[in-house]
């Protein structure tokens, strides 16, 4: 006889496996951080349940997961707005950036974790590029890890870039960068629940010897690494300038373009580019907020994904998109497609779905463990309600989950088997209302230095 720890019962349950199966008052049990049994009726020699969820009316969906944001932006809602990437970017990301302290990315980590879990993210994917000190990349981490949610902590690093505005602070040599990686391995305990990679900031950034010295050193120790690719026009401008090529032919020729890449925007991907993409196995980070807010364009999405692309979603920082709602941004995915194609049928509910799910799982290099709900992966879920005013009537749980939902429809967040947000209240004991006046009050500080 078996004893489980949580077991969810009468949940119409999306399991996004290769059938796309769709459980109707369907139970799932937990034991541990796994899913010990899925499917209809009582699981088998069922002894004790620790815990009985009843999900009558909800539906069960892998977690999402959030492929690119930069946490500290988080407390620079709004700033910078309307205006395209460069002047934002010196409007509003790198002052900031330049002068917050510790306890404010901590603060900013788990206001973006926080928000992430509210929307149904199970994981996150910090690309941290503030590294001016090393004490803020630990408080980042603390923060994320002290919210429950699993973690991929992106540490970058830029080698130049004094002519497009980056910071000095912000410059240093790639070796020293892979050195600091190596630390911030040695120091923190790396499992399924929280990963390090690294990777170049941005093109305009980053040299080629940078590109080839942070390489071998994920491939000596396989590491995962990602970067801003092709997100404006600018990107290029600089490759041209120096290397006489385009980004997509330089990181081709030095053996960059792998499966263990993901490259975030890709705005202006050729069809070459994509041919590339799918025949090396890189995946694409699309985060459709940012590149409409900051004017950047729209990226091939249905064409990556028609060439055999792995495409997963991302909010990045809310300077550029002022939220970390997946929600949102699985709406937008699905909307501009469609827009900007002038056909409906272009991108559709379900698809959107895998590629928060089973897209971001792939692109995180865990898509044997996380995107799909079945025995034996590990236990990240949402429960969603559509019994709210937004939602209802409920025709398509699908539909209504990319087009009619919000924040409230997410009823609870499940993380390696345990509930880290019910109903309002998150686990990790950080009160929403306490957290948002803490903030508000070091933005304050900011302010008078900026």
């Amino acid at each position: 006889m078996k004893t489980y720890d949580l077991v969810i019962r009468n949940a119409e349950i999306h399991t996004m496996d290769d059938q796309n199966r769709v459980i109707d008052h369907g139970t799932l049990a937990i034991k541990g951080d796994t899913i010990a049994w899925i499917g209809q009726g009582e699981p088998p020699e069922c002894a004790k349940t620790e815990r009985e969820m009843d999900a009558a009316g909800m539906a069960l969906f892998p977690g999402f997961i959030d492929t690119h944001i930069h946490i500290f932006q988080s407390l620079l809602k709004g700033l910078g707005a309307d205006h395209r990437l460069i002047e934002w970017l010196n409007l509003s990301a790198l002052p900031y950036g330049r002068i917050m302290t510790p306890n404010q990315h901590k603060l900013a980590a788990q206001l973006a974790c926080m928000e992430a879990l509210k929307s149904g993210c199970t994981s996150i994917c910090e690309f941290f590029y503030t590294n001016q000190d090393a004490e803020l990349a630990h408080a980042c981490i603390e923060g994320m890890q002290s919210t429950g949610i699993r973690s991929v902590f992106i540490r970058v690093f830029q080698d130049t870039g004094e002519e497009y505005g980056m910071p000095t602070e912000f410059i240093e040599p790639a070796d020293r960068a892979m050195r600091e990686v190596a630390a911030l391995k040695k120091q923190f305990h790396e499992d399924d629940m929280f990963t390090i990679w690294t990777g170049p900031d941005v093109t305009w950034s980053t040299t080629k010897q940078g590109y080839q010295t942070m390489l071998e050193y994920c491939q000596s120790e396989h590491v995962r690494y990602s970067m801003h690719l092709k997100e404006t026009e600018v990107d290029n401008e600089m490759c041209f300038r120096y290397y006489g090529k385009d980004i997509v032919d330089l990181l081709e020729e030095i053996g960059f373009l792998t499966d263990q890449m993901l490259a975030v925007h890709c705005v202006n991907l050729t069809p070459d580019d994509i041919r590339r993409f799918a025949a090396h196995g890189v995946s694409i980070s699309h985060n459709p907020a940012p590149n409409l807010y900051l004017g950047s364009g729209i990226p091939p999405i249905p064409e990556s994904l028609k060439s055999g692309v792995n495409v997963a979603l991302g909010t990045d920082g809310a300077a550029s998109n002022n939220s970390t709602d997946m929600l949102e941004t699985m709406k937008l995915a699905a909307l501009i497609q469609k827009g900007i194609h002038r056909d409906a049928s272009v991108i559709t509910a379900g698809q959107v779905i895998r590629m928060a799910t089973r897209g971001g799982a792939k692109a995180i290099g865990m898509e044997g463990k996380l995107g799909i709900l079945e025995a034996g992966r590990k236990a990240d879920m949402i429960l969603f309600d559509p019994c709210h005013l937004k939602s209802c009537p409920n025709h398509d749980t699908e539909a209504a989950m990319v087009y009619a939902s919000s924040e409230e429809n997410i009823d609870t967040t499940i993380v390696n088997g345990k509930i880290v947000y019910r109903k309002g209240v998150f686990a990790s004991g950080i009160a929403e209302t306490e957290l948002c006046r803490r903030i508000e009050a070091e933005v304050q500080k900011m302010k008078v230095l900026v």
